[in-house]
């Protein structure tokens, strides 16, 4: 009897024999090519096409980390708001941030425009979202990826997106975008100080004193 099993039971250790390499790299990730992008790059990629036009991010309330907001002062007589701007940055960015001082290729920054409604609330006269008014989108260009085109410039790609068309770039040129953000040229063309996620008011202190 127990010469019957002997050959069914050599062929089960010769099986498991064979797995065992299979089993015991199951839950280890494979290591990535020397030459693969980084999350970020094929993040980016996504939205933008091969001239160089800019999409906004279907998903950037909820796939992107919300980085702070600027209010723009006027909506009416009693001090309410004109606008809210509110800004989003892709998860791989702000790591990258506090490490280096600076955004990564590629990186995504949504600032999304809000018209606003003003009333008094048990809290006081206050303002809040009443309607989309559409967007502006930074994508970091280190590489002159889109020399053609008139939109990228100084490292970045500057779009301006209407709220009616979110996968169409509005402007031709950086013009729009340029003015506003020359005076922030030493912090990599973004307003880092608005953003308390990104831990800046350090190092604009430093540049303060240069």
């Amino acid at each position: 009897m127990r010469i019957k099993h002997i050959k069914p039971l050599l062929a089960c250790v010769a099986i498991l024999a064979c797995l065992q390499p299979a089993l015991s790299n199951a839950g280890t990730p494979s290591a990535s090519p020397a030459n693969s992008k980084p999350t970020y790059t094929r993040t980016f990629e996504q939205y933008v096409d091969k001239n160089g036009n800019i999409k906004v991010p279907k998903d950037y309330r909820t796939s992107f980390i919300f980085l702070g907001s600027f209010a723009v002062p006027g909506g009416d007589s009693l001090g309410g708001l004109k606008q809210l701007h509110q800004v989003y940055v892709d998860r791989d960015s702000v790591d990258y941030f506090k490490t280096h001082g600076e955004f990564p290729d590629g990186a995504i920054l949504v600032k999304e425009l809000q018209g606003t409604a003003a009333a008094d609330l048990t809290t006081g006269h206050a303002s809040f979202w009443d309607q989309n008014l559409g967007w502006f989108v930074m994508i970091k260009d280190t590489k002159g990826r889109y020399q053609k085109s008139g939109i990228w410039t100084d490292g970045w790609g500057w779009a301006l997106i209407a709220q009616e068309a979110p996968t169409i770039t509005t402007n031709k040129d950086t013009s729009t975008c340029i003015s506003c953000h020359t005076p922030v040229k030493k912090t990599d063309w973004v307003h880092i100080w608005g953003y308390p996620l990104l831990d800046a008011h350090d190092k604009i202190s430093t540049l303060n004193t240069q």
